[in-house]
């Protein structure tokens, strides 16, 4: 499981291909924004480079703008632009874009995000010609140095830090675990940073540096991300993935092949020791790290899979935590993949229910639950043909789908919100005949789910700490009055016996106990770590408190991460404002042409 950012392109609005030509107007003057400034704009996996020409004349500034990695992306036109106390503003009305950033202190950086269609991303114009910085930091032992990377701020430094694989012999091969440290934006920062533990398992933390939220998160203390060893540029375990931007099949066919596992387990075996990448021994890492960074105390945060990491981290060192926040929480007695089953049920059950309360969504799909049941049919006998719009190569792709594919595709499409609202016409039209658009839109969420997660890490952690211990009873008690069904369940299973690795210690599985403070939020439709998992672990949490946020899936949502960011100050739940869990609405439901 991993708390997604995802943008569907297929079937919802988001235009980002930047089209038009010519120049601009705009106001206040101000001389140091001339010149050229360079950009990367990341969007899903694709990359696209701009470059802002900034001029100033008698009106104030002009501005045009290229996309030189698209046909016909010269001297895009530049509506108005404008710089006012540090904060640079531009807008090209025709292309629906809004760029809104704040300019650095030496006038080299601009830091901000690029909105089109409604659709925010992170964006970083540099001044062409600006000094690259080299300087070598220490902090505690560890050298650290800025990343030069287009997408991070130059403030942001990185470094290497060397742990033996075998932490318990300390012999053998070591290790070099990637950390990035996001200063705090404050003039006086807190003592304790953040560390923030990503998702999977299989995330790399350093993919979120540039995420809206860390901006937040920073505002009082650093942020310190460490990719976990597995992952990211931690030693890391990646299988060959099962489909690609040019062939989907592979994302649609048998889940989790034995061969493929087996060949994986093969490749790795050369590289690592693969029943060291377990949970308990990369928390020991991160705690060492905090001292070899000099920390004392730490505060956590972590979705997902995050959210087992921080609880654990707190088990095992209880006297380094300041305070917690943990959104999409699955406890380590969860014994992933289990919850699916039941979390996909009642998160489809409450689509249904409420499309049905809706006046155009019942008025397009009135019979909605039933036209699934009718969809589910169709693989009664075995995999359904399809033809599929791949919309990465802009062609039609015959694909075979299975069942426990096409269960899958659904649980992944209600990680989205904008995906989960379209979902009743895509079922609708798959019902009626044309199950390709329903495909197409779930393999962009495929895609860019698979291409962010470390699968032999991920095998690592669950055939160590979850597999072992679900019994034959477990799979058909969760599995029971779910459409999902064991799905993924039993994958998994025929792949832990592939994967080989010892089972942890029983005790991993018993609840964590700590009086530290600890935030546990949880999305009401969330279908894969649903509410009652966050009820389970606050059991013996005395200092903690649970917010479950109407409306939210296993996504993120600006108001909770303003939620953990006030948490992570104050350092309690008591007064903490949690109004805003009650305000996230479903995006409008999509009423596609039926056409």
């Amino acid at each position: 499981m991993i708390r997604n950012r995802v943008f569907i392109l297929l079937v919802l609005p988001g235009v980002f291909l930047l089209l038009l030509v010519a120049s601009t107007k705009a106001q206040t003057p101000t001389p140091k924004m001339d010149g050229v400034w360079n950009a990367v704009l990341a969007i899903g996996e694709a990359r696209l480079r701009l470059v802002l020409k900034i001029t100033t004349n008698v009106d104030g500034l002009t501005a045009v703008m290229d996309s030189t990695d698209q046909p016909n992306g010269g001297n895009l036109k530049v509506d108005s632009i404008s710089l006012q106390s540090n904060v640079l503003r531009f807008e090209m009305k025709a292309l629906l874009i809004v760029y809104e950033g704040t300019l650095s202190k030496d006038g080299y950086e601009i830091a901000g995000t690029f909105t089109q269609a409604s659709q925010p991303f992170p964006l970083i114009f540099r001044k062409e010609g600006a000094p690259v910085n080299t300087t070598v930091t220490k902090r505690g032992r560890v050298d650290l140095r800025p990343c030069n990377n287009p997408t991070l701020t130059s403030d942001i430094l990185c470094g290497k830090y060397e742990v033996f694989e075998d932490r318990a012999s300390r012999k053998g091969r070591k290790i070099n675990l990637n950390i990035m440290i996001l200063p705090a934006l404050s003039e006086k920062p807190a003592l304790d940073p953040l560390f923030y533990l990503a998702g999977g398992p299989g995330g790399a933390a350093t993919s979120y540096a540039s995420e809206k939220f860390m901006g937040r998160l920073r505002r009082n203390r650093d942020v310190v991300l460490v990719d976990q060893r597995g992952t990211g540029q931690s030693n890391p375990l990646n299988c060959p993935p099962a489909g690609s931007r040019e062939d989907m099949r592979g994302f649609f066919g048998e889940v989790m092949p034995v061969e493929r596992i087996r060949a994986c387990r093969s490749d790795l075996e050369k590289i690592a020791d693969l029943n060291l990448y377990t949970t308990s021994i990369a928390m020991d890492d991160l705690d060492e790290i905090r001292d070899a960074l000099a920390y004392n105390r730490i505060d956590l945060y972590g979705g997902s899979y995050g959210s087992t990491t921080t609880l654990v981290y707190l088990r095992q060192h209880p006297k380094r935590v300041r305070a917690a926040a943990i959104f999409g929480v699955s406890p380590p007695s969860a014994k992933i993949p289990l919850s699916f089953a039941k979390g996909v049920q009642d998160s489809v059950d409450r689509l249904f229910a409420d499309c049905a309360r809706d006046s155009a969504c019942h008025g397009a799909y009135p019979n909605i639950d039933k036209e699934f049941q009718t969809l589910l049919t169709k693989f009664d006998k075995g995999s359904v043909e399809v033809e599929v719009p791949n919309i990465y190569t802009t062609t039609q792709q015959k694909v075979s789908v299975t069942r426990d594919a096409f269960v899958d595709a659904i649980r992944l499409l209600l990680y989205v919100p904008a995906a989960t609202s379209a979902l009743p016409a895509l079922i609708h039209h798959a019902a009626a005949g044309n199950l390709g658009p329903l495909i197409g839109t779930a393999f962009q969420i495929v895609l860019q789910i698979d291409n962010k997660i470390a699968r032999g890490m991920q095998f690592s952690v669950i055939c160590a700490e979850d597999a072992p211990y679900i019994t034959e009873t477990d799979v058909k008690e969760s599995s029971a009055g779910s459409f999902y069904g064991d799905a993924r369940v039993r994958p998994t299973l025929r792949a832990c016996g592939e994967w080989g690795v010892p089972k942890s210690p029983r005790t991993f599985l018993d609840p964590v106990k700590s009086t530290a403070p600890v935030l546990l939020i949880a999305g009401d439709i969330d279908p894969v770590t649903p509410p009652w998992l966050a009820e389970q672990a606050a059991r013996t949490l005395p200092n903690s408190r649970v917010v479950i946020v109407k409306n939210a899936t296993h996504s993120s949502y600006d108001c909770v991460e303003a939620m953990v960011a006030d948490f992570l100050d104050k350092g309690t739940t008591q007064g903490l404002d949690t109004s805003c869990s009650e305000q996230i609405k479903r995006p409008p439901f999509a009423i596609l042409d039926s056409k």
